[in-house]
């Protein structure tokens, strides 16, 4: 039991979850929210149905507390527990099936006996009997590999003795709750959304006390946009220091399979300035990530000449936002917050037109402050130049720019028109 133990605490805090893709059905644990117990699920798998074993942690070795079969076709996305290891809820359909379907057990508790019972998404929202399609079509959003229509909290939590799952409708901004024992839908009275809204924050508010890699979890920017949901004041400085995240990405807008431009964000600072926004009622248009309106970050646009068009298999072409505290002959030493870095992979010129020599770029939700601006293309090798990382200054046989434009970035302005000449090779290997 040490063992399992063991793997479930690695398992929590390792697990990752993608946007618009869903890893395979795996066998999995899941904890109670006093980690008392645990739920080992297994997939199902050829003719075998999904099981879920569930497991009192300190007990005999190898003792299975209770275990049932479920109806799912092949495991579920989230497995809860409750505290007393006697229900298991399990929500969303994880399966080799066309996951836009997602079937009748987007949600189901159990017990020992088995199955309470199930729902379907579209029982979940009451459609077509409470609801019209348009009605319904807002209270989802669809992916390339699903559909979404809840966030975390999810949880049990326990009201004038009884015992209920509740979950929180993002698009709908409240809360659906059932009675446990008997699976039945619930109405909330007010006293009820009271008592919800002060679990979620409780659950939400773990992540501000909580270990750096639970900051980190897949769960915790769902915890920071209900805190925000909320507008505690109490909880504004904890997510206004997101806005220095450092994690920095960089794609890019193509249109009818032209390459428009590059584009680097981080998700974070997204979110955080999209929360910050919506707390001080500012718009938030911007009908995708590289469009998004910024108010307490900026926004650096611009363009950037190469020597040659690129073509595939070229290494990584990096533009850097360096302070302007920092002395030029050392910006190396660490890799800039605020960087666009991208590699010409194979895969990515299939049926495109990629750009030429002069190529168009943005840098978003920029912390305000005072930059040198520096480009390197990585072209010679030894290659020292990553996404992550910088193992050297530019090698000789590398391009970068000689000029180095400074400029000023305001909170919720574009900086628009940088023109980076990064054509002058390297000849002597250093900086």
């Amino acid at each position: 039991m040490k063992k399992l133990f063991i793997f479930v605490v690695s398992f929590v805090l390792t697990r990752v979850s993608y946007a618009d893709t869903w890893a395979g059905p795996q066998e999995l644990l899941y904890l109670s929210e006093n980690k008392q117990f645990v739920a080992n699920v297994i997939p199902a798998k050829n003719d075998n149905s999904a099981v879920a074993k569930v497991f009192q942690i300190g007990g005999n070795i190898g003792w299975i507390h209770w275990q049932c079969n479920l109806g799912n076709e092949g495991a579920p996305q989230e497995v809860f527990v409750s505290d007393d290891g006697k229900y298991v809820v399990t929500v969303n359909e994880n399966s080799s099936r066309v996951h836009e379907g997602m079937g009748d057990f987007v949600l189901a508790f159990y017990q020992k006996k088995g199955l309470i019972k199930n729902y379907s998404l579209e029982q979940i929202l009451h459609y077509p009997d409470r609801i019209n399609e348009k009605e319904f079509n807002k209270l989802i959003s669809r992916s390339v590999s699903g559909r979404g229509w809840a966030t975390m909290p999810m949880l049990f939590t326990n009201y004038k003795g009884k015992l209920y799952f509740v979950i929180w409708l993002s698009r709908g901004e409240r809360w659906l709750a059932w009675e446990v024992n008997t699976g039945e839908e619930v109405e909330i009275n007010d006293d009820m959304q009271q008592h919800f809204n002060e679990k979620g924050l409780l659950w939400a508010s773990e992540y501000k006390i909580g270990s750096q890699a639970s900051l980190t979890s897949r769960y915790s920017g769902r915890a920071l946009s209900f805190l925000g949901r909320f507008k505690k004041p109490e909880d504004r400085k904890f997510i206004e220091s997101f806005l220095e995240d450092e994690d920095f990405r960089t794609w890019y807008v193509e249109r009818n399979k032209k390459f428009i431009r590059f584009y680097s964000w981080s998700p974070r600072r997204s979110q955080i300035d999209r929360i910050l926004a919506e707390w001080d009622g500012k718009p938030t248009a911007g009908s995708g990530r590289a469009e998004q309106k910024y108010h307490y970050l900026g926004v650096v646009e611009g363009t950037i000449a190469l020597p040659r068009a690129p073509v595939a298999g070229d290494h990584f072409l990096c533009i850097y936002l360096i302070p302007s505290a920092i002395e030029k002959s050392v910006w190396f030493n660490e890799v800039p917050i605020h960087r666009l870095t991208y590699y010409f992979w194979e895969y990515s010129f299939n049926n495109m037109e990629w750009p030429e020599s002069l190529i168009p770029f943005s840098i978003l939700g920029v912390t305000p402050g005072e930059y040198r601006v520096i480009a390197v293309w990585d072209v010679a090798k030894p290659y020292t130049f990553g996404s992550d990382s910088i193992k050297s200054p530019p090698n000789k046989g590398d391009y970068q720019n000689t000029e180095l434009p400074f400029i000023t970035v305001k909170a919720g302005e574009i900086v628009e028109g940088i023109k980076i000449d990064c054509t002058e090779k390297v000849t002597d290997g250093t900086d």
